[in-house]
Formats: structure tokens, sequence, C-alpha cells
């Protein structure tokens, strides 16, 4: 009996581990047949050279494959084909090495350059051969990245009818407009306008800039982690104006700051992008601050629309007409384009941008490189002026970052090592002697 029980449990041994074994190899081949996590010989390899996209997949882009990763011990591959940056994480004192003939680099970037302002002069960006910004030029653009889509700005979920609007003004003190901002040292220096636009007409200010207002208790804790929940999408909606002033002021820099507002029914006071209404429903979707002489004469406008219901009624027409069709046919072709993706997620942008390197990477094409028309972010000004800013600390990063980029590129065409003590000296060396 101990006999066969030893030779049943051997038995039992032997078939769990073929089972093992059948099973590590099915999965392996399942891996290599699904385009996942394993190298195979001859096809090109995408870096991103700070982790951000796909990290070890290979992926069919069109008549294309290539593999994606962020693992740095292929970047001496001989199937190497490109290095992707992140922007935000662009770092001087870690770059690899340019042969920018074999090697192109490329850069994904929606946000602002308060995030690294080296980004904005020409000659960090034309060490780039590749783009994904927010501005309509670059390869891959993503100025509509925060616009979820068509049927959210005609949706009428959070709506609250002009009459309510009104009569919460009248019962419960509301300010025609709303402000609500807690970054209060920008490149656009938002707050001196408002701070102006203040002495004109109410705002209630729920944010640590210019703080005059509570939120209520539901509110209170931790807002800025619940931007896009139902209650704070729906205290939005009472207001009839919305100030949507931008961080940075940049072409096609367009943010939620202006499509929240425009979503819940809230009309936006805008600040930022110049060319933001080549992307709006209609041209009478937002209010723009530019079309102003200054605060005073934007608070007696803002005032007059708000005691005049009917044209008030006139900005939200694509929330009150019923199958409304939006105007604006650069904004329909942006968000038609976007239609194969079953929702608007920000991964599909990376993977779009992904597949557009990967395929050029392999085709034979003219020489090109990013340009300022792709990250256009010109010295901050002062927006009551909208003169060049001195006194901006902001203004002085713009200048200081110049003389940063020229020794970027210095350093990156020669292959030189960048030694980030030696280039931050050398960089406001150059700043004192004005030379950037």
């Amino acid at each position: 009996m101990e006999m066969v029980s030893f030779y049943r449990k051997l038995y039992f041994t032997f078939v769990t581990i073929v089972a093992i074994t059948l099973s590590i190899i099915i999965y392996q081949v399942y891996l290599v047949q699904n385009n996942s996590t394993l190298y195979r010989s001859g096809v090109p390899i995408i870096l991103w050279w700070t982790p951000f996209g796909n990290d070890g997949i290979s992926r069919d882009c069109g008549n294309y494959q290539c593999y994606f990763t962020s693992n740095r011990s292929y970047q001496y591959h001989k199937e190497i084909k490109s290095f992707l940056f992140y922007g935000s994480n662009f770092q001087v004192g870690d770059l690899p090495s340019w042969k920018s003939d074999k090697v192109p680099w490329g850069l994904f970037h929606e946000e602002s350059p308060r995030n690294n302002p080296i980004l904005v002069h020409d000659e960090t960006l034309n060490l780039f051969k590749y783009s994904s910004t927010f501005s309509r030029f670059s390869d891959v653009p993503l100025t509509l990245v925060d616009l979820p889509g068509i049927r959210e700005l005609l949706d009428r979920k959070h709506f609250v009818p002009t009459k309510e609007k009104s009569r919460l003004i009248r019962e419960k003190n509301l300010a025609p407009l709303l402000y609500i901002q807690s970054d209060c040292n920008t490149a656009s220096n938002r707050d001196v306008y408002v701070a102006e636009l203040m002495r004109h007409i109410r705002v209630d200010s729920y944010g640590t800039c210019l703080n005059n207002a509570q939120f209520d208790k539901r509110l209170k804790e931790n807002y800025l982690e619940v931007l896009n929940s139902e209650d704070f999408l729906s205290f939005i909606a009472n207001y009839k104006f919305t100030i949507a002033f931008e961080n940075a002021v940049c072409d096609d820099y367009i943010t939620e700051k202006l499509w929240r507002p425009l979503i819940i029914g809230s009309v936006p006071v805008y600040y930022g992008s110049p060319t933001f209404k080549d992307w709006l429903p209609n041209n009478e979707s937002a209010i723009s601050v530019h079309d102003f002489e200054g605060p005073a004469s934007l608070a007696k406008f803002l005032q007059n629309l708000s005691d005049n219901e009917v044209e008030y009624d006139k900005y939200l027409s694509h929330k009150l007409i019923d199958n409304y069709k939006i105007d604006n046919e650069r904004l329909r072709k942006a968000l038609n384009r976007r239609e194969q993706w079953s929702s608007n997620e920000f991964v599909n942008y990376v993977e779009e941008f992904e597949c557009f390197v990967c395929e050029h990477v392999q085709m034979t094409e003219a020489t090109k490189i990013v340009e300022k028309k792709h990250y256009d972010c010109p010295l901050p000004e002062n927006p009551l002026t909208n003169k060049l800013d001195d006194s901006n600390w902001w203004t002085q990063q713009w200048i200081l970052e110049k003389c940063g980029a020229k020794i970027l590129t210095h350093h990156v065409r020669n292959n030189f090592t960048i030694d980030i003590g030696n280039f931050e000296n050398d960089k406001y060396k150059l700043y004192d002697k004005n030379e950037c």
C-alpha cells in the first residue's frame, strides 16, 4: 500500500509539473501572438527615455510594427529608432547620446511651459523631430485633450436655466461671476486682472487666490480632488459666468478651464490662448477678455448681459437649442477624428503619437524638426497692459531658460557630457551678461 501511495503521489507530481510547463509555454505563445512583452528580433524599438507610454509592448501601427519600452538597456540595440520624452520630465542632465540622423527624438507634452520653461525656445525644440503638443501644428495635436466630446458639450445634465440663476443671485446672494484658483503664481499673472475686475463687479472667489467665499461642507475638503464630481459640476452650473484664465498664454493651449463651464452651461470669461475662438462651438460661446479695453469695460458688459436674460441665453445656444449642430467645422472635424476611439482617454493620444513615430521612423522622408509653432508661448505679458511683464518672476525664467537652451544645444549637438552644476553656472553667466 505504501508503494502504491508513493507512485500515486509521484504520478500526480509529474502531471502537475507537466501541466505547469504546458501552461507556461501556452502563455508565452499567447504573448508572442498578441504583441505583448516579448521583443522579437528585427522589430524597430521606440524607447521612452522618460517613462510614460507603453512599456515592453510590441504593437501594430498600420502596416508597421514597433516595440515600445522604457528599458534603457535597449538604447544600444541595433534596432533602436527613436527616443521619446514627456516634456515635464525632460532633464538636461539626463539625456541619451545625440545621433540625430539615426535616432531622432520625439516630444510629448500637453502641459504649459510652467512645467519646463526650457521647452519654449527654438534651440530646445529643434532638437526634436516629432511632436505631440497642444498646438494644432504638432504631429499629433493635443489641443482638445480636455474636451470629452460633442455629446458633453450639448448635454443638459448639469444645466441650470437662466431664470433659476437670476433667482439665486437675488435670493442666495450669488455673484454673477465665479472664480476658483489655487495656483496664485502663474506666467499669465491672471490674478492681477481678476483683482481689478473684482473692483467693478461681484465675483465669488472660492480658491486660495483672491479668496472671498467659502465652499459648503460637502465641497470644502479637498475640493481640488473633486473638480469633476457631480456635486462640484452642479455647483459651478449655478453661476452665469465662470472666469476661465489659463496659467500661461500659448497658441492653442486650452484646458478644462474653458471646457468645464461650456459643458455645464456657465458662460466662460476667457484669457489664455489667442486662438481659442477657433475651437468654440460658435462665435458666441464664450467671452474674450481681449475684446475689451480693460476690466472696467468688461465688468460693465457682463453686468448688462447678466441683467438681460434674452441676450445672455444667446451664449448658451448649444444648451438651449434642441438637436443643435456645432457651427465650427474645425471643431467638428477634430472631434469626429476621435470617433474611432471608444472614449477620449489620454492613453489614446499617447498611443497615437507612438504609432506616428513608429510609422515615420520606417519611412524615407524629408528632414523635419519641431519648430516654434509646435509650442508657441511668447514672453509673459501683463494682462492689464498687454505689455511685457518684467515684474513677473516667470518672465525672468523665460529669459534664463533661453540661456539654458543655448548651452543645451551646444552640448547635445557635440555629444558633450553635461555636468548639471557647470551647466547652471554657465547659464547664469550668460544671463548676467545679457547674452541669451
